[in-house]
This record gives C-alpha cells, structure tokens and sequence, in this order.
C-alpha cells in the first residue's frame, strides 16, 4: 500500500484508527498486519471510505493484526477527531 486517498468527511472511528496506524506503522509492518488480517489495498481502501463496514469475523482480525490499535467498537462508533488529529493510544487492562 502506497498511498491512502481520505474523503472530506471520516465515516467512523475505525477507519481513522486504521488509516493513523497504516500511516504511522513502516510499509512493511502495515503489509504484515493487512496480510494477517486478509485485507488487500481495494479492501482497505473501501473500509477508510466507508463504503465498507467489516463484519464481526473481519474486526477481530483488524483488531489483532493491529494491536489493537483498531478495535472491534471502534467500526461502530463516530469519529472522534479528524483525518490528521492526533489518536491516543491505548492502554489495554488485563482481567483479573
């Protein structure tokens, strides 16, 4: 993956999680984690748009591949911030 094209407005909160980690992870890091969760460039590219919603199967698998940079709420929340706006990271709690 080379290039992202982002629309004017960020359908939800996943799709900027996902286009913050591709941006910030190395080209070959990003190619690992799409690898593993069986994404190709056209996939990406519809799930970033919006025209595409993952299924649960397909969350998960973002999920892992990224670290859970991109979680599996996060296809269903709206966006919190713009294209460009700084995403905090996450602490993940470990039960008890």
């Amino acid at each position: 993956m080379t290039k992202l094209y982002l629309p004017a407005q960020v359908p939800n909160e996943g799709a900027r999680r996902l286009a913050a980690f591709l941006t910030g992870a190395t080209p070959a890091r990003a190619s690992r984690a799409l690898g593993a969760a069986g994404l190709d460039a056209g996939r990406v590219d519809r799930l970033i748009t919006g025209e595409l919603i993952p299924g649960a199967d397909e969350r998960f698998a973002i999920a892992c591949a990224t670290g859970h940079a991109v979680l599996v709420r996060d296809w269903s929340s709206q966006a919190r911030g713009r294209w460009g706006d700084p995403v905090p990271a996450r602490t993940m709690r470990q039960a008890a």
